[in-house]
């Protein structure tokens, strides 16, 4: 049976990676039986969390209040790392990867992926209204996840481009990925997927944005690049100031087709100046994506 959970503003906004599961899980209660344990979890860029709610079965676990109640936190907050762990794993890392490649290729170590679980911040904890499930809510910051991946001790430079094209220090960067884009290496149009890693690359292929550019404890405390949905996000100016260079992305790229590729003009505006070089150090840049 399914808990229903309230109608939230975050849950309706963290439509891009929607997961509902249903897990029997073992537990060691006196009655031996097995616990039903709801989940539903999803991504929400925007905000640049993961979230998820729980809920917990009393009635079919044999637990009987108000004792009921704190055995089934403990035993949730014991599972919660396994139970959110499949929505983890099919995380788009980059233009070809989720979180689970990368454990597979050993790009991310597993103890840090595990200690990523188990870092997750209880919301909230509360019985329904029938008394019959404690429903539960965590958050698990996509930074967190991020930084599995900043191994690097300091950012790689971008190299100055010789090409002079007139520009101006600005105070962040602001890609327009909205809508269908030519995808490139691709026959059909697409539009542009989040992920924890994208790139941006000129027209010839020039990597403007990566990962290794950006300062490591950015990309641990805020990720690389922050999403939008709107030109009137907060965010926008949150991130990238009050007068950021803006940009219109000329088409996607990637497998999973995550990453924008810009015109060499904008492009040379960046790499032309060394204020406008050190915002993509400092992570000070934001896509602005169709909404899920």
């Amino acid at each position: 049976m399914m808990a229903t959970f309230g109608d939230s503003g975050r849950m309706r906004m963290s439509t891009f990676a929607t997961a509902v599961l249903l897990l029997t899980l073992p537990c060691t209660l006196p009655a031996e039986e097995p616990v039903p344990v709801t989940i539903k979890a999803s991504v929400d860029w925007e905000a640049g969390a993961l979230t998820a709610d729980f809920a917990v079965d009393l009635v079919q676990a044999g637990l009987r209040l108000p004792s009921g109640r704190a055995e089934a936190e403990r035993l949730l907050e014991r599972w919660v790392p396994e139970l959110v762990e499949p929505t983890v794993l099919g995380i788009i890392v980059d233009s070809r990867r989720t979180i689970s490649d990368t454990l597979s290729d050993g790009t991310a170590d597993p103890a840090a992926f595990r200690g990523f679980l188990e870092r997750g911040r209880r919301l909230s904890a509360v019985m329904s209204r029938d008394l019959r499930f404690l429903e539960a809510s965590y958050e698990w910051r996509l930074s967190d996840l991020s930084a599995l991946y900043g191994s690097h001790s300091t950012a790689m430079p971008l190299t100055p481009m010789l090409t002079y094209t007139p520009t101006r220090a600005y105070s962040g960067i602001v890609v327009y990925i909205q809508g269908a884009l030519p995808v490139r290496g691709e026959y059909l149009p697409g539009r542009l997927v989040p992920c924890l890693l994208p790139r941006v690359y000129d027209e010839d292929m020039t990597v403007i944005l990566d990962r290794y550019h950006v300062d490591p404890s950015i990309l641990r405390s805020r990720g690389s690049v922050a999403y939008a949905y709107a030109l009137d996000d907060p965010i926008i100016e949150e991130r990238a100031g009050g007068d950021p260079l803006r940009i219109l992305a000329s088409a996607a790229f990637g497998s999973f087709r995550t990453d924008a590729i810009i015109r060499r003009d904008d492009a040379l505006k960046i790499l032309g100046d060394p204020a406008n070089r050190d915002l993509i150090r400092a992570g000070r840049v934001v896509f602005v994506i169709d909404r899920p």
